[in-house]
């Protein structure tokens, strides 16, 4: 496990604060906010196919490491970023239990816990899994937090939109996305990669299975690209409105987020605006 970021402001004051915690098999990331202020903002990366015991240690020691975590706050959330989830219209969801579609659509994950999210706006229910013991581990440390998945999140930076777009959420070897057609979500999904090509073929594939041509959709880049990398450059082949996403507005930041890309933070603070 490898602390890529730690920026944490002295004397927070955690009991009138929010904690918002994102933890998936690529890494744990977390930032406190206190009325539009961000107070701490750290990211953890794991190692490379991870296993769920070691996820679970690395919480452990995260906590450890981070005393301010096991302090008091006004509201916990956490989100979870694991890749088992499945979107079902209003309409089907009493057809069959939660369990039953993700295994049909997954198969029988080992020791897993269930769990469901209720989209409203969009008349939809997020049913997805998460590694029970990692569930226990966080549910030990903040046991009264309210929890969610990602993409249960995402589809609220879609609001207002009326064009195409990809939205793209990137760590090392992994993608998550969520694509918008004309204002309308589509789809969302994650994926693993090994070489910019991987990406590139993903997100051409995508635009093909959704009739939308090259030149007419913007592709929101946020996560772990730079612009000046073989991924990037890459994808500029064949996408000429690549954007870099920005830290949203609705919050002031600590100087020295600008030390870094806004980018590499972006759909964190975004994804703590939706909840």
């Amino acid at each position: 496990m490898k602390l890529s970021f730690h920026i944490q402001l002295p004397n927070i004051k955690t009991a009138v604060a929010d904690l918002f915690i994102e933890i998936s098999p690529q890494g744990l990331s977390y930032a406190i906010l206190h009325n539009g202020f961000c107070k701490a903002f750290v990211v953890y990366h794991f190692e490379s196919n991870v296993s769920n015991e070691q996820t679970v240690n690395n919480i452990h020691q995260v906590l450890k490491d981070q005393p301010v975590l096991q302090e008091q706050f006004n509201k916990v959330y956490i989100i979870y970023g694991y890749a088992l989830f499945l979107l079902v219209p209003q309409q089907f969801i009493n057809e069959a239990p939660g369990t039953d579609m993700l295994e049909l659509l997954h198969g029988a994950p080992n020791e897993t816990v269930s769990k469901t999210d209720v989209l409203p706006e969009r008349s939809l229910h997020n049913l997805y899994s998460v590694p029970a013991s990692v569930d226990q581990a966080v549910n030990r440390y903040f046991g009264a937090a309210s929890f969610t998945h990602l993409f249960s999140l995402l589809p609220g930076l879609s609001k207002g939109e009326k064009n195409n777009s990809i939205y793209c959420v990137f760590s090392s070897g992994h993608l998550k996305i969520m694509l918008v057609k004309q204002g309308r979500l589509q789809v969302m999904q994650s994926y693993t990669y090994k070489t910019p090509e991987d990406v590139a073929y993903y997100l051409l594939n995508l635009c093909k299975s959704f009739e939308i041509a090259q030149s007419d959709i913007a592709v929101r880049l946020s996560g772990m690209i730079d612009e000046n990398s073989p991924l990037y450059t890459e994808l500029y082949k064949y996408f000429l409105q690549l954007e870099f996403d920005q830290l949203p507005a609705q919050y002031q930041y600590p100087p020295e987020i600008n030390q870094y890309p806004q980018h590499y933070f972006s759909h964190l603070f975004a994804i703590a605006s939706c909840v």
